[in-house]
């Protein structure tokens, strides 16, 4: 009985040391934002394009939150949330924004 009860402490012991290691690396995960236009979606990619020119390409899937909950059409303004992972940008939610206002009209 002793013998058993020591096994399951010590088995015990190191999954709750594993279990907080692995919530320690999980929750330093960083996340950034990103926005502009579509450029492409194409299985399980979405390229946006910033107002400075830059083209960043998201990987995108069955987690990916879309709000509105369809995928953006080419040419509209998204706010893409992102992560890194294993080097690759992992698109976790993407917003839908509404097109600009048109500019006022010139009085005469």
């Amino acid at each position: 009985m002793g013998r058993f009860f020591k096994s399951w402490m010590i088995l015990s012991m190191v999954f709750v040391m594993l279990l907080i290691v692995g919530l320690e690396i999980a929750s330093a995960q960083k996340y950034f934002d990103f926005s502009g236009k579509v450029v492409t979606i194409y299985r399980g990619t979405l390229s946006v394009k910033n107002n400075k020119e830059e083209t960043m390409t998201f990987a995108v899937g069955r987690r990916t939150i879309y709000d509105p909950a369809r995928l953006p059409a080419v040419g509209e303004r998204v706010e893409v949330k992102y992560f890194l992972r294993r080097g690759a940008n992992v698109g976790y939610q993407v917003k839908i924004l509404p097109p600009p206002p048109p500019p006022p009209a010139k009085k005469k």
